[in-house]
Protein backbone atom coordinates (compact mmCIF):
# COMPACT_ATOMS: atom_id res chain seq x y z
CA UNK A 1 0.00 0.00 0.00
CA UNK A 2 0.88 3.75 -0.60
CA UNK A 3 2.58 5.47 2.57
CA UNK A 4 -0.42 7.26 4.30
CA UNK A 5 0.55 11.36 4.38
CA UNK A 6 3.01 12.01 6.98
CA UNK A 7 1.17 14.65 8.70
CA UNK A 8 -1.57 12.51 9.22
CA UNK A 9 0.89 10.33 10.97
CA UNK A 10 2.19 12.72 12.82
CA UNK A 11 -0.93 13.53 14.51
CA UNK A 12 -1.67 10.00 14.97
CA UNK A 13 1.72 9.64 17.13
CA UNK A 14 1.18 12.92 18.99
CA UNK A 15 -2.41 11.90 19.84
CA UNK A 16 -0.84 8.08 20.82
CA UNK A 17 1.48 9.50 23.00
CA UNK A 18 -1.09 12.15 24.71
CA UNK A 19 -3.92 9.70 24.86
CA UNK A 20 -5.51 12.81 24.44
CA UNK A 21 -6.86 15.72 21.26
CA UNK A 22 -7.14 18.28 23.56
CA UNK A 23 -3.26 17.54 24.79
CA UNK A 24 -2.22 16.77 20.97
CA UNK A 25 -4.11 19.80 19.20
CA UNK A 26 -1.75 22.22 21.93
CA UNK A 27 1.37 20.57 21.21
CA UNK A 28 1.18 21.27 17.55
CA UNK A 29 -1.14 24.64 17.96
CA UNK A 30 -3.82 23.35 15.88
CA UNK A 31 -7.37 23.29 16.94
CA UNK A 32 -8.87 19.64 18.37
CA UNK A 33 -11.02 19.43 15.50
CA UNK A 34 -8.52 19.58 13.41
CA UNK A 35 -6.42 17.06 15.41
CA UNK A 36 -9.49 14.66 15.28
CA UNK A 37 -10.13 15.06 11.72
CA UNK A 38 -6.82 14.29 10.63
CA UNK A 39 -6.82 11.30 12.39
CA UNK A 40 -9.84 10.47 11.36
CA UNK A 41 -8.80 10.60 7.64
CA UNK A 42 -5.88 8.21 8.39
CA UNK A 43 -8.19 5.87 9.86
CA UNK A 44 -10.03 5.98 6.78
CA UNK A 45 -7.12 5.24 4.58
CA UNK A 46 -6.01 2.32 6.37
CA UNK A 47 -9.43 1.17 6.85
CA UNK A 48 -9.18 0.09 10.60
CA UNK A 49 -9.69 2.16 13.87
CA UNK A 50 -6.47 3.54 15.77
CA UNK A 51 -8.65 5.06 18.61
CA UNK A 52 -11.19 3.64 20.87
CA UNK A 53 -13.33 7.03 21.73
CA UNK A 54 -15.16 7.07 24.86
CA UNK A 55 -16.88 10.54 27.13
CA UNK A 56 -13.64 11.61 28.62
CA UNK A 57 -11.26 9.03 27.40
CA UNK A 58 -9.33 7.70 24.58
CA UNK A 59 -7.35 4.62 24.62
CA UNK A 60 -5.66 2.85 21.63
CA UNK A 61 -7.14 -0.18 19.82
CA UNK A 62 -5.11 -3.51 19.48
CA UNK A 63 -3.75 -1.97 15.93
CA UNK A 64 -3.19 1.54 17.16
CA UNK A 65 -0.88 0.22 20.14
CA UNK A 66 1.15 -2.41 17.40
CA UNK A 67 1.54 1.21 15.16
CA UNK A 68 2.34 3.59 17.99
CA UNK A 69 5.79 2.35 18.59
CA UNK A 70 6.38 1.99 14.99
CA UNK A 71 5.46 5.25 14.00
CA UNK A 72 6.79 6.84 17.31
CA UNK A 73 10.63 5.48 16.69
CA UNK A 74 9.97 6.35 12.54
CA UNK A 75 9.16 10.25 13.49
CA UNK A 76 12.06 10.29 15.87
CA UNK A 77 14.66 9.27 13.67
CA UNK A 78 13.42 11.32 11.10
CA UNK A 79 14.05 14.03 13.40
CA UNK A 80 17.37 13.51 14.32
CA UNK A 81 18.84 13.01 10.82
CA UNK A 82 17.37 16.44 10.27
CA UNK A 83 18.95 18.04 13.17
CA UNK A 84 22.50 16.38 12.26
CA UNK A 85 21.80 18.10 9.19
CA UNK A 86 21.18 20.97 10.47
CA UNK A 87 24.25 21.37 12.82
CA UNK A 88 26.39 19.85 9.95
CA UNK A 89 25.01 23.16 7.73
CA UNK A 90 25.59 25.60 10.88
CA UNK A 91 29.05 24.28 11.57
CA UNK A 92 31.84 26.91 9.70
CA UNK A 93 35.53 25.19 9.19
CA UNK A 94 37.78 25.61 12.16
CA UNK A 95 40.60 27.89 11.43
CA UNK A 96 44.18 27.37 12.38
CA UNK A 97 46.89 28.99 12.75
CA UNK A 98 50.44 28.18 12.39
CA UNK A 99 54.00 29.50 10.93
CA UNK A 100 54.55 28.61 7.53
CA UNK A 101 57.67 26.56 8.12
CA UNK A 102 55.62 24.38 10.71
CA UNK A 103 52.64 24.21 8.56
CA UNK A 104 54.94 22.61 5.53
CA UNK A 105 57.33 20.61 7.91
CA UNK A 106 55.00 19.23 10.64
CA UNK A 107 51.17 19.93 9.72
CA UNK A 108 50.48 19.44 6.47
CA UNK A 109 51.57 16.16 5.72
CA UNK A 110 49.07 14.92 8.56
CA UNK A 111 46.43 16.62 6.99
CA UNK A 112 45.33 13.58 5.09
CA UNK A 113 44.91 11.62 7.73
CA UNK A 114 42.89 14.17 10.15
CA UNK A 115 40.52 14.57 6.86
CA UNK A 116 40.39 10.77 5.91
CA UNK A 117 39.16 10.20 10.06
CA UNK A 118 37.13 12.81 10.47
CA UNK A 119 35.52 13.60 7.25
CA UNK A 120 32.19 15.72 8.09
CA UNK A 121 35.29 18.20 9.97
CA UNK A 122 36.52 21.06 7.94
CA UNK A 123 39.63 23.13 8.61
CA UNK A 124 41.03 26.33 7.41
CA UNK A 125 44.64 27.06 7.38
CA UNK A 126 46.27 30.44 8.24
CA UNK A 127 50.13 30.26 7.57
CA UNK A 128 51.52 33.83 8.45
CA UNK A 129 54.52 34.62 9.72
CA UNK A 130 52.93 37.88 11.82
CA UNK A 131 51.17 36.83 15.15
CA UNK A 132 47.99 36.30 15.71
CA UNK A 133 45.86 38.47 17.91
CA UNK A 134 42.31 36.00 17.81
CA UNK A 135 40.47 39.73 18.30
CA UNK A 136 40.83 41.40 14.72
CA UNK A 137 41.79 37.59 13.51
CA UNK A 138 39.10 35.43 12.11
CA UNK A 139 40.57 32.56 14.49
CA UNK A 140 39.86 29.35 16.59
CA UNK A 141 42.74 28.21 17.24
CA UNK A 142 46.78 28.38 16.83
CA UNK A 143 49.96 26.36 17.09
CA UNK A 144 53.07 28.64 18.28
CA UNK A 145 55.63 28.65 20.44
CA UNK A 146 53.22 30.22 23.52
CA UNK A 147 50.94 33.15 23.98
CA UNK A 148 51.72 34.37 27.52
CA UNK A 149 49.30 33.66 30.66
CA UNK A 150 45.77 35.34 29.34
CA UNK A 151 42.89 34.65 31.20
CA UNK A 152 40.30 33.90 28.03
CA UNK A 153 42.82 31.58 26.46
CA UNK A 154 43.59 27.85 26.90
CA UNK A 155 47.05 27.12 26.49
CA UNK A 156 48.60 23.10 25.94
CA UNK A 157 51.81 22.09 25.00
CA UNK A 158 51.68 20.12 22.08
CA UNK A 159 55.65 19.45 21.62
CA UNK A 160 59.00 20.11 23.48
CA UNK A 161 61.38 22.07 21.12
CA UNK A 162 65.21 21.95 20.73
CA UNK A 163 67.78 23.68 18.62
CA UNK A 164 71.03 21.90 16.91
CA UNK A 165 72.91 22.58 13.86
CA UNK A 166 72.50 20.33 10.84
CA UNK A 167 74.38 19.86 7.45
CA UNK A 168 73.83 16.96 5.01
CA UNK A 169 76.14 14.10 5.79
CA UNK A 170 78.50 14.42 2.96
CA UNK A 171 79.04 18.48 4.14
CA UNK A 172 80.07 16.89 7.26
CA UNK A 173 82.47 14.47 5.72
CA UNK A 174 83.89 16.91 3.75
CA UNK A 175 84.36 19.65 6.17
CA UNK A 176 84.96 17.96 9.28
CA UNK A 177 82.12 19.51 11.11
CA UNK A 178 82.03 17.61 14.43
CA UNK A 179 84.94 20.09 15.10
CA UNK A 180 82.67 23.05 15.36
CA UNK A 181 85.42 25.35 14.80
CA UNK A 182 85.33 24.20 10.92
CA UNK A 183 82.19 25.57 10.55
CA UNK A 184 84.45 29.22 9.18
CA UNK A 185 85.14 26.48 6.31
CA UNK A 186 81.32 26.92 5.15
CA UNK A 187 78.46 28.80 4.38
CA UNK A 188 76.09 29.57 7.83
CA UNK A 189 72.10 29.62 6.84
CA UNK A 190 70.94 32.42 8.94
CA UNK A 191 67.03 33.90 9.33
CA UNK A 192 66.45 36.85 8.13
CA UNK A 193 63.62 37.74 10.77
CA UNK A 194 64.92 37.05 13.95
CA UNK A 195 61.84 38.00 15.67
CA UNK A 196 59.75 35.58 14.18
CA UNK A 197 58.53 32.48 16.68
CA UNK A 198 60.78 29.81 14.82
CA UNK A 199 63.64 31.88 14.12
CA UNK A 200 67.37 31.07 15.04
CA UNK A 201 70.05 32.47 16.27
CA UNK A 202 73.33 31.67 14.85
CA UNK A 203 75.16 34.51 16.90
CA UNK A 204 73.52 33.91 20.10
CA UNK A 205 73.80 29.57 19.79
CA UNK A 206 77.83 30.08 18.76
CA UNK A 207 77.66 32.68 22.25
CA UNK A 208 75.72 29.77 24.65
CA UNK A 209 78.16 27.03 23.59
CA UNK A 210 81.20 29.05 23.57
CA UNK A 211 82.41 28.76 20.24
CA UNK A 212 84.54 32.21 19.75
CA UNK A 213 86.39 31.45 16.60
CA UNK A 214 83.47 31.50 14.25
CA UNK A 215 82.16 34.24 12.13
CA UNK A 216 78.68 34.67 13.27
CA UNK A 217 77.91 37.11 9.99
CA UNK A 218 79.27 34.91 7.46
CA UNK A 219 76.68 32.79 5.35
CA UNK A 220 72.89 33.44 3.47
CA UNK A 221 69.89 34.67 4.94
CA UNK A 222 65.84 33.37 4.48
CA UNK A 223 62.73 34.71 5.51
CA UNK A 224 61.48 31.40 6.33
CA UNK A 225 62.87 28.63 8.39
CA UNK A 226 62.01 25.87 5.90
CA UNK A 227 63.64 27.61 3.07
CA UNK A 228 67.26 27.36 5.42
CA UNK A 229 65.88 23.73 5.46
CA UNK A 230 65.46 23.10 1.70
CA UNK A 231 69.12 24.91 1.55
CA UNK A 232 70.78 22.41 3.82
CA UNK A 233 69.62 19.70 2.04
CA UNK A 234 70.38 20.87 -1.27
CA UNK A 235 74.30 21.21 0.27
CA UNK A 236 74.50 24.99 0.42
CA UNK A 237 75.72 25.60 4.18
CA UNK A 238 74.84 24.72 7.42
CA UNK A 239 71.37 25.22 9.43
CA UNK A 240 70.52 25.92 12.90
CA UNK A 241 67.65 24.14 12.83
CA UNK A 242 64.78 23.11 15.19
CA UNK A 243 63.98 19.52 15.72
CA UNK A 244 60.19 20.26 15.14
CA UNK A 245 61.05 20.95 11.79
CA UNK A 246 64.42 18.67 10.81
CA UNK A 247 63.47 15.27 13.08
CA UNK A 248 61.70 13.73 10.14
CA UNK A 249 65.36 14.48 7.49
CA UNK A 250 67.12 13.44 10.75
CA UNK A 251 65.73 10.44 11.12
CA UNK A 252 66.31 9.31 7.35
CA UNK A 253 69.97 10.85 6.93
CA UNK A 254 69.10 13.22 4.74
CA UNK A 255 70.19 16.20 7.17
CA UNK A 256 72.21 14.60 10.21
CA UNK A 257 73.09 16.91 13.23
CA UNK A 258 76.66 17.86 13.81
CA UNK A 259 77.38 17.35 17.18
CA UNK A 260 75.13 15.08 19.87
CA UNK A 261 73.96 18.03 21.82
CA UNK A 262 70.45 20.13 21.96
CA UNK A 263 69.66 23.95 23.21
CA UNK A 264 66.48 23.47 24.62
CA UNK A 265 63.97 26.07 23.29
CA UNK A 266 60.74 27.09 23.88
CA UNK A 267 57.91 24.50 23.35
CA UNK A 268 55.23 24.59 20.92
CA UNK A 269 51.63 25.37 22.18
CA UNK A 270 47.71 24.93 21.70
CA UNK A 271 45.89 28.15 22.08
CA UNK A 272 42.44 28.88 21.71
CA UNK A 273 39.76 30.87 23.61
CA UNK A 274 38.05 29.10 26.37
CA UNK A 275 34.66 29.52 24.29
CA UNK A 276 35.37 27.23 22.04
CA UNK A 277 36.59 24.09 24.96
CA UNK A 278 32.89 22.77 24.43
CA UNK A 279 32.93 22.66 20.80
CA UNK A 280 32.54 19.09 19.61
CA UNK A 281 34.46 19.57 16.36
CA UNK A 282 37.35 21.81 18.62
CA UNK A 283 37.63 18.86 20.79
CA UNK A 284 38.33 16.35 18.39
CA UNK A 285 41.12 18.19 16.46
CA UNK A 286 42.98 19.19 19.27
CA UNK A 287 42.53 15.31 20.30
CA UNK A 288 44.05 13.98 17.06
CA UNK A 289 46.71 16.68 17.79
CA UNK A 290 47.37 15.45 20.77
CA UNK A 291 48.06 12.03 19.97
CA UNK A 292 50.23 13.40 16.85
CA UNK A 293 52.19 14.87 18.85
CA UNK A 294 52.49 11.96 21.23
CA UNK A 295 53.19 9.59 18.06
CA UNK A 296 56.27 12.08 16.48
CA UNK A 297 57.92 12.55 19.89
CA UNK A 298 58.15 8.89 20.43
CA UNK A 299 59.17 8.09 16.97
CA UNK A 300 61.22 11.19 16.33
CA UNK A 301 62.77 11.60 19.84
CA UNK A 302 65.38 14.16 19.83
CA UNK A 303 67.30 11.28 22.62
CA UNK A 304 67.46 8.53 19.71
CA UNK A 305 68.09 10.74 17.15
CA UNK A 306 70.24 13.38 18.39
CA UNK A 307 71.78 12.49 21.99
CA UNK A 308 72.33 8.79 20.94
CA UNK A 309 70.49 7.39 24.30
CA UNK A 310 67.35 5.35 24.65
CA UNK A 311 64.15 7.13 25.72
CA UNK A 312 62.17 6.72 29.09
CA UNK A 313 58.78 5.19 27.51
CA UNK A 314 57.18 5.99 30.99
CA UNK A 315 57.77 9.74 30.92
CA UNK A 316 57.32 9.81 27.37
CA UNK A 317 53.89 8.68 28.15
CA UNK A 318 53.12 11.04 31.32
CA UNK A 319 53.91 13.63 29.17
Amino acid sequence: MKLPPLEAVRYFEVSARHLSFTLAAEELFVSQSAVSQKVILLEERLGYKLFERKPRQLTLTEKGKQLFPVVNEALNQLHDGFNNLQALSNTRAIQVYCMPSFATQWLMPLLSQFKATHPHIELNLVADIKEPTFNSDRLDIAINHGFGDKPQMIQKELLRDYIYPVATPEMIETYQLHDLNNLNKVTLLHDSVPQAKLSTSWQKWLLDNNIKHVDARNGYRYNQADLIISAAQSGQGVALARHVLVAKKVATGKLLPLINDVTPDQSVYLTYLKKWSENPEMIFFIKWLEGKSREFEYNYHVNRLVLNQEINKDVLCAH
